[in-house]
């Protein structure tokens, strides 16, 4: 019950308390109660602002692979908070704490990773990193990526010629489509898009990424997805998931 107290206190905004309290629970080897005092120590939360002792704090709760552990020392490498700026170790943090399943880790390491997307490999992981923080709630992830709303129908036919094909074949058809009937709309404005991945699954999905002038605006959410969707609805079928960012 001590860690609920003292999350109790804290909202309470007895600081003291809560600290006692998350204290006792470190020698428990409580590691979120780790991750608590580091964010006393680091926000300044009834005591003293200590970013040696808030990183000291985080450093045992990581022994623990405590996401928010990791998170936390990621922020403070990147942005220089009472540490020396290592943005080696912050992007190595980011990916940990993503791994581990946290929202707002995955949210900074696709934001992070999609920032320059000429590298295949570096766009295909922050792609998972938003998509994995849309899909968990993230507003501001939500709102970056097309199709994130998009319901399957499972009503509708499958398109059997096309899903009896091999994998190649399948992605050569998606490739011809994009040529066609997406990339000279995109290119005309100085953008492009790129097929980050093909699930093959029976709910066949589709993973897109903009690139040049279209990387990072809003099209992704409005009548540019529309397009997108519409043209593979017709390729394929409507049991697709098209994901664009």
């Amino acid at each position: 019950m001590s860690h609920m107290e003292a999350l109790k206190a804290y909202r309470n905004e007895d600081y003291s308390l809560a600290k006692e309290l998350w204290i006792d629970e470190t020698d428990k080897g409580n590691d979120q109660a780790m991750v608590n005092l580091g964010l006393l120590y680091l926000k300044g939360e009834g005591v003293q602002k200590d970013f040696a002792l808030a990183k000291e704090w985080f450093e045992k709760a990581m022994k623990y692979e405590n996401s928010s552990a990791y998170y936390n020392l990621a922020l403070m490498y990147q942005s220089h908070i009472g540490v020396e700026e290592d943005l080696d170790k912050a992007l190595l943090y980011f990916q940990k704490a993503h791994k581990l399943g946290h929202t707002n880790a995955s949210f900074r390491l696709g934001i992070w990773l999609l920032k320059d997307r000429s590298d295949v490999e570096k766009t295909k992981e922050g792609f998972e990193a938003m998509l994995h923080a849309a899909k968990n709630g993230h507003a501001m992830a939500k709102m970056q990526m097309g199709g994130i709303e998009h319901k399957l129908d499972k009503k509708k036919n499958l398109n059997i010629s096309f899903r009896k094909k091999l994998y190649e074949e399948k992605k050569e058809i998606i490739e011809d489509a994009l040529n066609r009937y997406i990339r000279p709309i995109l290119i005309k404005d100085g953008g492009n898009i790129v097929l980050i991945d093909f699930i093959d699954t029976i709910d066949a999905e589709i993973r897109l990424a903009y690139q040049g002038n279209c990387a990072g605006c809003s099209m992704a959410t409005t009548g540019t997805y529309s397009i997108i969707f519409d043209t593979f609805s017709k390729v394929i079928d409507e049991n697709i998931l098209v994901y664009v960012i």
